[in-house]
């Protein structure tokens, strides 16, 4: 293959030497007469470019000195020559000619001329000749323009007209002086004229011949063609899929048409969505949360999203979106738009869904479908016996480079390949024998999909390159040729019908995908691309799918029609077919019904309709209603976190998880114009009822630098004052309306936060009034407990005291120097932070004010010592000097305070995690939210060392693995809030303290993308880690117990193995961890329980290292492995013996692969014996056996010998009976392997591994 022959090719690079050698500039464009933007026009071209369709015009010119004089009186001769041929698989409904005679064309006097109508079929056309505005006239623009006869359809837009048309202008005098131009146009209600810009300029000396007597007749040609799959030379500005063909496409997330593709394709495999619709998702989805929104962001199963995509494909009027699928596989945005391998996406998908079946009703039913059987032989020519597997197939791949098609492919695939001469087969019992090896099919499935390796990997090169090459299939194949005729149904029909195409165009580097799929028993195909859909033509779905062959003749020779025709059916082909099976196709087909689909999916989507309609609505009037957002003390009473309750627009803190429900604020939606008083009712009646509204004061919050928020000042209202009766709920909202959003979006409802000042609920009303009730001996508080938290003791006092006492509303006027402000408490001995209430202070006032106010209500000794700190933000607190006022400590409205007894006051205890207020507003400040589950297998390399957190079932058989891991990763999941300013030793403490393990014990990973997990170590900074997680953000953990401890573990030495039992290129991968004294003797008992290494054997392994892919020294079995880090075994007897023994006739050599460059080394080192007196061509023969390679692979490598720094080839005949023995011994040489690095693909479209989440 030649450079040229294997490089990619661009089917949009521009030819700027055909841009020189194609046209001349008199060329005119076929266009409308209307004005059209550029961007318009370059939609409408690139849509029709998109569907191989032509706009440009096709021009011919022929003189008097042509060798084919063309007479244009001759119009039925010339219609045939002047237009194309219809497009295949169209036919010609009907065609006419009409020629308008221009007796004085230098003395047009308007800037449009229309020349006489002429009737074909149902339509009636003109032509319309346009000049320029200045005068004198030089260039002429000529259109053909059409209209239904029918004028009450004209004046609708329910008609089109699909014409082939040339326009033929040409001397009355001379008719073999001529120019003509040719185009094809659908006419519509929007474009009723389409014609050529230019088509006679009279400064060129050709045209000005056609003009000379100032006459000139111009002949238009029409042909309309039956226009049955309703749209051709569509431009699909205004397409509806849905009311033309009754299917709707999926819109493209940004490179998902490949998925697109392969969503119709199933979706059209009704038996399949039949089966899909089966699996239980019924309890999926509550419909019973609180909001929309949280109803919306509840995670859906991979299987239910496939589901709701199907119902959706069944019932929508318009394309629908991909979201949720990708979502519940587990993909980013980045994963969206990045074009995934569709074989290995669908394979997956389909393991998927198998084992969401299990255990169901509908268990192996994709088997039936999808799944068929073939037997891989070996078979001996001279004595009788065979040896063979059967094994499943989900789809088979065939080869298309050099076969012309998809017969030739599958003969191919059972072609026998003989294993003899050197390449016998071992038989057993019988030796060395000349065999066949091969593949037969037994049974094909249903559904048969077929994968066309049409991308294939160019180890020369080291890319990945597309096949461009004809290929062909057949709406029918019969593959009883293929099926092994012992099988038990060969005798039945295996004939099968193509129903589905899925299309590559472009190449590797770019590239779109869609489907051609035949959705019924009928023989219609439509053709389904992202978020279109319409019908096409059988010449579409096969010749326009079969990609093309290198032209032989230079393109550069060729029109731009023909070259840009040629570039887009060289690089549009298919790459996966569907075939069904003829006597199952009503079965495979047979429509699914109401009955087929569960209920439960049309009760979601309608309500979800419903809600986005409900949503809409809103928004349409939302400039007429406020949104309220009401703090409140009892809420605050229930709150343990910053500021006085949860703020969902804090992004950063706000987590569902972390509050009581009770904590959030009030939220009402009122219309603007009621009145405010309606406010104080409504929230009276949330509260419940004892709240009074005349006890209510309403304050604006707003938020402040520190990122707090705050409420700052008071409403002007009073509920009971008449003054203010007219005051409507947008006046307030207007005065109040809360910095947080202080920018608006335009139709955004206005919004105001506000807190609600409860006068009964006062921490000074209340401490007060408990005094003296106990001071009168009250048996009010009997049922009150010192245990209970002070929540609930205050809440019981807010319930008893006010029935007993009237509260009063306190002046907070600027005269009154008071101050609005908040007391929370923390519990050192409880570890919890719990908001009490509000009071009025006097900013003259010493902080030490509060302290008897608050022993009382803590019932605390009156004299008990507190502590005193401001809250000025999340892990923004400060101490406060009791002995200084409020004013000096800088305390106004709305500022929180936070008091805890005194040191002095506290117990000594060793319990709790929290020593002081400042650790414990610190965990608030760094917490992240863990799901802690245990691990289920451990990994190859760990494995000895990890005890499996996981108990044997009694009764294996009806209890497989995978159900049992997920069963116990549930009943020992739990949840842990764990603060990034700690240590990994208090993180392994709490995991150990919940599953009762030493945590000295414990390995800790945190599972990144796709489930990759990265240990903890114990030195691990989580600050840096994860320090910008939202908390609304869930982080997943897994532990595993270790048999030693983490220290020891992590001590241990981890060593990359590779087993080379069956070649240096086939290579299998193993890593263990062992003690750093451990010797290669240990080694190799950890790999025999990987692979299959036999007594005998053991004696005979050789073990070498690996440095930077070159040999660093072969080692006896005693040697420790501390300073090795990959080490290579292989079982070679010969070379054992001759490393102990030594030998006159053989020498062994060390080896290395490289590719293109010497410097370009990879993989692993090898050892190779040379034989004295062999020649090159029997070492070749043993080199390759030791490689391991297949024939077709070792044919494509260049065996060199080399001093590290130059290669030397051994590939010319001249060197087929060198002895490199006797090379090797006069030089110190290294014998080397030339190929590309196998375990790497590069250069990859499809480059990133996909993944669907379990």
């Amino acid at each position: 293959m030649s450079i040229n022959d294997s490089e990619p090719e661009n089917p949009f690079e521009e030819n700027h030497e055909l841009d020189k050698a194609g046209y001349e500039e008199d060329v005119s464009s076929s266009e409308s007469s209307d004005y059209i933007t550029e961007d318009e026009k370059a939609a409408a071209m690139a849509l029709s470019l998109e569907k191989g369709i032509q706009n440009e015009p096709e021009r011919i010119v022929i003189s008097d000195d042509d060798d084919d004089v063309v007479d244009s009186r001759k119009f039925e001769v010339n219609m045939q020559k002047m237009l194309n041929p219809p497009p295949p698989c169209y036919e010609i409904e009907v065609e006419g000619y009409n020629t308008w005679e221009l007796t004085d064309l230098l003395g047009m006097n308007v800037e449009k001329w229309y020349g006489p109508k002429f009737q074909v079929g149902e339509f009636e056309f003109n032509l319309l000749l346009m000049s320029p505005k200045t005068k004198p006239a030089s260039v002429y623009s000529v259109y053909l323009e059409g209209h239904p006869i029918d004028k009450a359809l004209g004046e609708t837009d329910d008609w089109h007209c699909c014409v082939q048309f040339g326009i033929d202008a040409w001397d009355p005098a001379n008719p073999s002086i001529h120019k003509a131009n040719m185009a094809n146009h659908r006419y519509t209600s929007k474009v009723t004229d389409w014609g050529f810009v230019g088509h006679l300029n009279t400064r060129l000396v050709q045209d000005s011949r056609l003009i000379k007597n100032n006459k000139i007749n111009i002949t238009a040609y029409v042909r309309i063609i039956k226009d049955h799959t309703g749209v051709l030379w569509h431009d699909f500005l205004d397409y509806d899929s849905k009311k033309e063909t009754g299917f709707v496409g999926i819109n493209n997330q940004g490179a998902t048409c490949y998925l697109n593709s392969l969503l119709q394709s199933y979706y059209f495999t009704k038996v399949f969505r039949k089966k899909v619709y089966q699996i239980p998702t019924q309890d999926e989805l509550s419909m019973d949360l609180p909001t929309f929104q949280q109803y919306l962001e509840q995670p859906k199963s991979v299987s239910l999203a496939l589901q709701r995509i199907f119902y959706n494909l069944q019932t929508s009027d318009k394309p629908i979106d991909t979201l949720e699928l990708t979502h519940s596989f587990g993909w980013n945005s980045a994963d969206a738009f990045t074009q995934h391998d569709v074989q290995e996406l669908n394979r997956i998908l389909m393991d998927r869904l198998e084992s969401k079946m299990k255990n169901t009703d509908i268990a192996g039913c994709l088997t039936d479908i999808f799944v068929g059987n073939m037997k891989s032989f070996i078979r001996c020519v001279n004595v009788d016996y065979e040896s063979s597997r059967t094994e499943d197939f989900w789809d088979i791949q065939l080869n298309v480079k050099n076969l012309k098609n998809i017969k030739e492919s599958f003969e191919n695939y059972i072609e026998l390949e003989m294993l003899d001469g050197d390449n016998k087969y071992e038989a057993p019992g019988y030796g060395l024998q000349d065999a066949e090896k091969g593949v037969v099919f037994e049974s094909f499935p249903p559904v048969l999909h077929l994968q066309l390796k049409r991308f294939e990997y160019d180890f020369e090169y080291d890319r990945l390159i597309k096949i461009n090459d004809r290929y062909e299939y057949f709406d029918q194949i019969d593959l009883k040729p293929y099926l092994d005729k012992d099988c038990a149904h060969y005798d039945e029909d295996w004939e099968y019908q193509l129903h589905g195409v899925l299309v590559h165009q472009g190449d590797v580097s770019m590239g779109h995908y869609y489907a051609m799929i035949r959705p019924s028993l009928e023989d219609e195909w439509f053709r389904f691309e992202d978020d279109r859909v319409w019908k096409v033509t059988p010449h579409e779905v096969f010749e326009g799918n079969f990609g093309a062959d290198r032209l032989t003749t230079d393109l550069r020779n060729k029109s731009k029609d023909e070259q840009q025709e040629y570039q887009m059916k060289r690089h549009t082909s298919a790459y996966m077919l569907v075939y069904i099976r003829k006597s199952r196709v009503a079965d495979m087909l047979a429509d699914v019904t109401e009955e087929d689909t569960p209920l439960h999916l049309a009760k979601q989507i309608n309500y979800e309709l419903e809600e986005r309609e409900r949503l809409r609505k809103e928004q349409e009037e939302m400039h007429l209603y406020a949104n309220l957002k009401i703090y409140t003390g009892k809420g605050f009473l229930k709150y343990e976190g910053f500021d006085l309750g949860p703020n969902e627009e804090d992004k950063i803190n706000y987590s569902e998880d972390f509050y009581d429900p009770e904590s959030n604020p009030i939220k009402i939606r009122m219309l603007k114009s009621e009145p405010f008083s309606k406010v104080y009712e409504l929230v009276a009646e949330k509260l419940g009822e004892k709240s009074d509204p005349k006890e209510f004061r309403f304050w604006n919050i707003v938020s402040r630098h520190s990122s707090a928020v705050r409420p700052s000042s008071v409403i002007p209202y009073q509920y009971d004052d008449p003054r203010y009766g007219d005051v409507t709920v947008g006046q307030i909202v207007k005065h109040a309306e809360s910095s947080l959003t202080r920018r608006r979006r335009a139709n955004q409802s206005s919004q105001a936060v506000l807190f609600l000042e409860e006068s009964s609920k006062s921490i000074k009303f209340i401490s007060h009034s408990y005094y003296k009730l106990k001071q009168e001996g009250s048996e009010l508080f009997n049922e009150i407990t010192q245990s209970e938290p002070i929540n609930d003791k205050y809440g019981k006092l807010c319930d008893i005291i006010p029935s007993h006492f009237s509260p009063k509303i306190e002046a907070v006027s600027s005269s009154s120097n008071n101050a609005l402000i908040f007391i929370k408490y923390f519990d050192q001995e409880k570890q919890i932070l719990k908001g009490i209430s509000h009071l009025i202070v006097s900013l003259d006032s010493q902080v030490e004010y509060l302290t008897e106010i608050l022993n009382n209500i803590m019932d605390f000794d009156i004299g008990t010592p507190l502590r005193f700190y401001e809250e000025l933000g999340p892990n923004q607190i400060q101490h406060l000097s009791s002995d200084v006022s409020f004013y000096k400590s800088e305390i106004g409205h709305g500022d929180i305070i936070c008091f805890t007894k005194a040191a002095s006051e506290i117990k000594p205890s060793s319990e709790g995690e929290f020593k002081s207020v400042d650790e414990y507003y610190s965990f608030l400040a760094n917490r992240v939210h863990f799901r802690v589950t245990p691990l289920i297998k451990a990994d190859e390399d760990e494995e000895e060392y990890v005890k499996v957190d996981i108990e044997e079932p009694s009764d294996k058989e009806n209890d497989p693995l995978e159900k049992r891991s997920n069963s116990i990763k549930s009943q020992k999941q739990f949840d842990l809030w764990f603060s990034t300013s700690s240590s990994y030793k208090s993180l392994a403490n709490k995991i150990g303290a919940h599953i009762k393990v030493n945590p000295e014990y414990l390995r800790i990973f945190i599972l990144g993308h796709s489930n990759q997990r990265i240990p903890f170590k114990k030195d691990t900074n989580f600050r840096k880690l994860i320090d910008k997680t939202p908390k609304s953000q869930t982080l997943d953990l897994q532990y595993e117990i270790l048999n030693v401890t983490l220290t020891e573990f992590e001590e241990m030495k981890l060593c990359k193995v590779s087993w080379v039992g069956q070649g240096i290129c086939r290579e299998q991968k193993h890593e263990f961890f062992l003690p750093r004294s451990s010797t290669i003797e240990t080694l190799i008992d950890r790999l025999q329980m990987k692979v299959n290494i036999s007594g005998n054997d053991r004696d005979n392994l050789v073990c070498w290292a690996a440095n930077k892919h070159l040999l660093a020294g072969v080692y006896n079995l005693d040697h420790t492995i501390d300073e090795l880090d990959q080490v290579i075994i292989g079982n070679y007897p010969s070379y054992k013996k001759i490393l102990a023994e030594g030998s006159d006739s053989v020498k062994l050599i060390t080896g290395f692969q490289f590719f293109g460059k010497i410097q370009n080394r990879h993989s692993i080192p090898f050892i190779f014996d040379l034989i004295k007196g062999e020649p090159f061509t029997e070492t070749k023969v043993r080199l390759h056996k030791l490689l391991g390679m297949s024939e077709k692979e070792f044919n494509s490598v260049r065996i060199a010998v080399s001093n590290l720094e130059d290669a030397e080839y051994l590939d010319i005949k001249e060197r087929e009976n060198m002895i490199l023995y006797d090379i090797s011994s006069a030089n110190h040489l290294y014998i080397c392997i030339d190929h590309p690095d196998r375990s790497v693909r590069r250069g990859s479209t499809f480059e990133p591994s996909i993944f669907i989440r379990e």
